[in-house]
């Protein structure tokens, strides 16, 4: 609809096509590197030509200025913004140098932004984005409560291969599964603290909760993928070079990624749905701090001492 508002301008029918558009935007995403990103996304001729190393801890910095104002970046125009590679040894004269493009990036963040996934060293994930749905009858309280910790309505979160889910994950679930006689956190009372306070178990009822959640969305992520199963994926990776084109290898590290991290994060709720007779919960939590539970759980409280006094 662009192209055909400003025909003048655009030739449909030539190169400013949608197509083109994609394309010049793709290079332009591929060649840009915090923090030039976002708002401040620009190209750095001669730097973007640093490659990627999973192992390197060198990056793009910024002196001066703000990047996005292309006319200073080499020193010259009002802000005089100027743009190196900060590495992380010493380097010899003609050896090759490198960048970690996305420290914290997933292998999908790195096929969609620049092109690839590393073979090498991979960063096998999955990105979560919840929210708190619209009929849910504490809907605006659980906003409330989003917004003064700073996460937004619609938090997303990395489920990693091989490492626990991100904490603030599992306190998300519990604010998205409050409900009943946990709701009362949710009032205005508890607004500043009500995060700090569902870090940690809030009930049986809403930590069962929780994870039934997590483990149906797994399942019905899963079963979104209209290809191999996990072994097959890796089968795929084992045949002949040569058999899969770049584009196909790089779908099947993506999807074996991100399939193995909702596997994972599946089986560590299944885990905590398994012993959620062995966690402390709020109201524990709670009777305890004020002295009303001993070590072993057991009320501290005398009601003949309680008569007597």
């Amino acid at each position: 609809d662009f192209f055909v508002k400003y025909a003048d301008v655009f030739d449909v029918n030539t190169t400013f096509d949608e197509a083109s558009f994609r394309w010049a935007f793709g290079i332009l995403r591929s060649r840009a590197l915090p923090p030039c990103e976002g708002a401040n996304i620009a190209l750095i001729p001669g730097l973007d030509l640093v490659n990627h190393s999973s192992l390197s801890s060198a990056k793009w910095s910024t002196m001066g200025g703000i990047v996005g104002a292309v006319s200073g970046l080499f020193g010259r125009g009002g802000d005089n913004a100027t743009m190196r590679v900060d590495v992380d040894r010493a380097v010899k004269n003609g050896e090759p140098i490198f960048v970690n493009y996305a420290p914290q990036g997933i292998d999908s963040q790195f096929a969609l932004d620049f092109g690839f996934v590393d073979a090498i060293t991979p960063s096998p994930g999955y990105a979560l984005t919840l929210s708190i749905p619209e009929d849910d009858v504490n809907c605006f309280d659980k906003l409330d409560v989003l917004d003064v910790c700073g996460l937004g309505e619609s938090p997303t979160f990395t489920l990693r291969a091989y490492q626990d889910p991100d904490p603030e994950l599992r306190t998300f679930l519990r604010l998205l599964n409050c409900k009943g006689q946990d709701a009362f956190l949710l009032e205005a009372l508890f607004r500043q603290t009500c995060w700090q306070l569902i870090s940690e178990p809030l009930s049986a009822e809403n930590e069962a909760d929780c994870c039934a959640s997590m483990t149906n969305g797994v399942a019905g992520a899963l079963a979104r993928y209209e290809t191999r199963s996990l072994d097959e994926e890796k089968n795929a990776l084992m045949q002949t070079p040569g058999s899969l084109t770049t584009r196909e290898e790089i779908a099947v590290r993506v999807r074996l990624g991100e399939k193995s991290a909702l596997i994972e994060t599946a089986s560590f709720f299944d885990v905590i749905a398994s012993r959620l007779d062995k966690l402390e919960y709020y109201q524990e939590r709670r009777l305890r701090s004020l002295n009303l539970l001993d070590e072993d759980g057991s009320s501290t409280y005398d009601p003949f001492k309680e008569t007597m006094a």
